[in-house]
């Protein structure tokens, strides 16, 4: 009855009575239940790095894929580029002998036929600049002055300049012909 008195005394002066001291099996049980509580936490950190693992990883596989689909672009617009220089060098030397044939006819009227040739030269050579082909774009561009010179040497009277100057620049033209041939595409692995 003392213990109930001194309870309702407590409780009358605001005073909150001591707890009585946990058992055994309550303090076991508390320690169970913050193992617990700390595995749970643990298990959550794991479960947000493992997220994070998995998000860098795709973020890097989809880098690597982009990567990839460019320099397969890249791989295909220079094969394309490549295949229309070679058409366009087939075309240029193609005028390059209907040239000689003019010279040696003693034709003077050439200026429409240089200009067709240039233009495929120019072509050519634009080409082999953006794919990076600096041994053939020097020969091209060594037959384009070539072919600058020919109106002039006729002009002059001197087919057999203009006819050495267009033989100059037709093995030039082959040159960087079998150097774009030669240069066989990348391979592409899907």
């Amino acid at each position: 009855m003392n213990s109930l008195i001194a309870f309702s005394l407590s409780l009358l002066m605001g005073q909150t009575p001591a707890a009585p001291p946990p058992t055994e099996a309550e303090a076991a049980s508390a320690l169970q239940a913050a193992e617990l509580e700390e595995l749970r936490a643990r298990m959550q950190l794991m479960q947000l790095q493992s997220e994070a693992r998995r998000q860098e990883d795709l973020a890097r596989v989809q880098a690597l894929e982009q990567q990839r689909a460019t320099e397969q672009a890249t791989a295909q617009r220079d094969e394309q580029l490549r295949q229309q220089r070679l058409v366009s060098l087939e075309r240029g030397y193609q005028r390059l002998r209907a040239l000689d044939q003019l010279l040696v006819a003693g034709q003077v009227a050439i200026d429409p036929t240089v200009t067709a040739a240039q233009q495929e030269l120019a072509d050519a050579l634009a080409s082999a600049e953006e794919t990076g082909d600096g041994d053939a774009s020097r020969l091209i561009q060594s037959a384009l002055n070539r072919m600058s010179t020919l109106t002039a040497s006729v002009e002059q009277r001197n087919p057999e300049d203009a006819r050495y100057q267009v033989h100059f620049a037709s093995d030039e033209l082959r040159a960087a012909w079998r150097m774009s041939l030669d240069r066989s595409p990348p391979a592409l692995t899907p």
